[in-house]
């Protein structure tokens, strides 16, 4: 990746804001038009005051409970007053309260803004009006005989889907996918799950040639040389733990994403994980693999991106009430005592499973559905049970950011109501990625530049692309729009607002997705001091990347950066450049690029 430092230094008396950019406060969709140059501002806040803007600038927690009677009916009509936060034994003041509830009047997509067409974003454009629902169709962790099963159950619950409910559907396999976006359509959703066909899990069970892990069975146990069977259990051994290894690094990655995917889009949202197995808990204080590799660190970061994002996890385990079909009494005492020890395997992995998918929930908020055999009702059940909700917001007073895991309890002052939240978050300092070695910190975002992983939205912008023309000096020039208000700006000592961020452009060829042309990135160091910085926060914050290319039908996947907290925003462009591509005489070039 070429990367090229810029470091700006804002002051009023230069005019930046509206020399530049014109962040005089125009209409979003007239500012691109007076200036092709120039992208449209990011949407305004409502208010400063938002989850986004607080969880960097001042720590805001956000717990989300669900509150149910007796009957398992959703209680309604709580006040603030009846709520108390406690946080590790220590009473927090509650600064943010609101309750949700399903809304009666139609949803969908939110009207696309009126900008040209070479203006692209990475903006929610769903307008959700109750706690938005993702299905997670998990083949990595799932025999493929239970994904046929998730499959019919699917389509299944599709066909008594409830009006107004906003559904999107992913697929995690040896890397999550976009099936379906937030609809709801039950149409649209039906056909994408009939177009979801399984396929076996190469890191579930399997040996390294495709063929499954069979063990020992006793009786050739028994006549092999002791030193032969205890090297091949240990072999046996080491090929589950890295297989299980690979497992866990997938899934986190996949979580990962689907949490930077989800965060740009406000209130709850209830993540649907139909699954074999769950191969790790999000909250665990520590993470051992057989391979002596610790997910701590990282789990405790899948965690608090989850969490930052209001997602509330239900696992639903796929396998439903089968039973093992290896037990025959047919098949002699050798097989008996193979098929009871393999019984045995599969009991110990259920409780492992179920054990995890409770804790899952328990500390995420969510609630775990196993042991029954309607796993089309329990996926309505997932979206009935996170639908209304109530959402409190507290600053922690303890201020020491020493990663630990703050646990969180909230009590009730009317009896007879069962709650539901997350039960903690690790209290890991804003400034902790900064302080990563410069390939840990490249590795999510050069991840996320993969046209593989759905788009982020943690850190909202808008940018143009303009194919090369005379005006571009033959080159394409991407301008970004960074929302400053999810930007981490720190008061320096010279008295300037400083801010460290970084934006991206990798390029594919649309014939060759998978294969990358090139990719530019461009750092962005900014000081500015008080007038233009309140300037700055009317607008955008401004990148630029530019880089030559051959004529040609092109994707691009443009990302940006906070260098400081780590949040990563990206979104999708095609670009045509067409031959003889380089005078003077070039097409509008708001014709050249769009949004696929």
């Amino acid at each position: 990746m070429s990367k090229r430092l810029v470091v700006l230094t804002f002051t009023a008396t230069m005019g930046f804001a509206a020399s530049c950019f014109a962040l005089q406060n125009p209409p979003a969709q007239t500012q691109g038009a007076k200036d092709p140059q120039t992208p449209a501002a990011p949407a305004q806040q409502p208010s400063y005051e938002t989850s986004a803007v607080l969880k960097v600038k001042t720590r805001l927690v956000v717990v989300d409970v669900v509150a149910r009677d007796s009957k398992g009916a959703p209680v309604t009509d709580l006040k603030q007053g009846d709520f108390t936060i406690v946080e590790d034994g220590k009473e927090q003041k509650v600064r943010i309260f609101n309750f949700q509830q399903p809304e009666t009047s139609p949803m969908g997509a939110a009207p696309a803004p009126a900008n040209p067409g070479n203006i692209v974003d990475n903006l929610p454009h769903f307008k959700p009006g109750r706690a938005l629902n993702i299905i997670l169709m998990d083949s990595l962790n799932t025999s493929r005989i239970n994904q046929v099963t998730m499959r019919d159950a699917m389509i299944k619950f599709l066909e008594t889907l409830p009006e107004n409910e906003p559904i999107a559907v992913y697929l995690l396999g040896d890397r999550i996918r976009l099936l379906q976006d937030f609809t709801t359509d039950p149409a649209v959703l039906k056909d994408v799950v009939r177009s979801f066909k399984g396929r076996s899990s190469s890191l579930l069970n399997v040996s390294a040639n495709g063929s499954p892990i069979t063990p020992i069975l006793p009786g050739i146990a028994q006549s092999l040389p002791p030193q032969m069977a205890f090297q091949i259990r240990e072999f046996e051994t080491s090929q589950a733990a890295s297989l299980t290894d690979q497992r866990v690094s997938a899934t986190l990655s996949a979580l990962n994403s689907l949490a930077r995917t989800l965060s740009g889009y406000p209130g709850r949202k209830n993540l649907i994980w139909i699954s074999e197995t769950f191969p790790f808990d999000v909250m665990l204080s520590s993470v051992t693999s057989a391979t002596d590799r610790n997910y701590t660190h990282d789990i405790a970061r899948t965690g608090n991106l989850l969490s930052d994002s209001q997602v509330a996890i239900y696992p639903l385990d796929a396998r439903g009430l089968a039973g093992s079909g290896l037990f025959n009494v047919a098949n002699g005492s050798d097989s008996m005592s193979a098929g009871g020890s393999q019984m045995d395997r599969e009991a110990d992995e259920r409780l492992a499973a179920r054990t995890t998918m409770l804790d899952l929930a328990e500390r995420t908020g969510g609630r775990a559905f196993y042991n029954r055999n309607d796993l089309d009702g329990a996926v309505r059940e997932s979206i009935d049970d996170g639908s209304t909700y109530y959402t409190l917001g507290y600053y922690p007073e303890n201020k020491n950011w020493d990663g630990g895991f703050r646990k969180i309890q909230i009590k009730l002052l009317r009896s007879g109501v069962k709650l539901r939240y997350r039960i903690g978050y690790f209290a890991l300092d804003t400034a902790t990625f900064a302080k990563l070695n410069p390939k840990r910190k490249d590795q999510d975002f050069d991840e996320a530049l993969s046209l593989n992983v759905p788009v982020s939205t943690a850190l909202p912008f808008q940018a143009m692309v303009m194919p090369p023309s005379a005006k571009t000096q033959n080159k394409v020039v991407v301008s970004y729009g960074v929302d400053p208000h999810v930007l981490s700006f720190a008061a320096g000592n010279d008295g300037l607002q400083h801010v460290d961020m970084e934006c991206a452009v990798r390029v594919f060829a649309k014939k060759n997705p998978d294969k990358t042309v090139t990719t530019e990135a461009q750092k962005m160091g900014g000081a500015m001091n008080a007038d233009a910085y309140a300037k700055v926060m009317k607008g955008f914050f401004p990148c630029r990347d530019q880089l030559t290319l051959e004529p040609g039908d092109y994707l691009l996947r443009l990302g940006v950066r906070d260098n400081e907290t780590g949040l990563i925003g990206t979104t999708n462009a095609t670009l045509t450049i067409p031959a003889g591509n380089g005078n003077a005489t070039q097409p509008d070039p708001a014709a050249g690029a769009s949004k696929p």
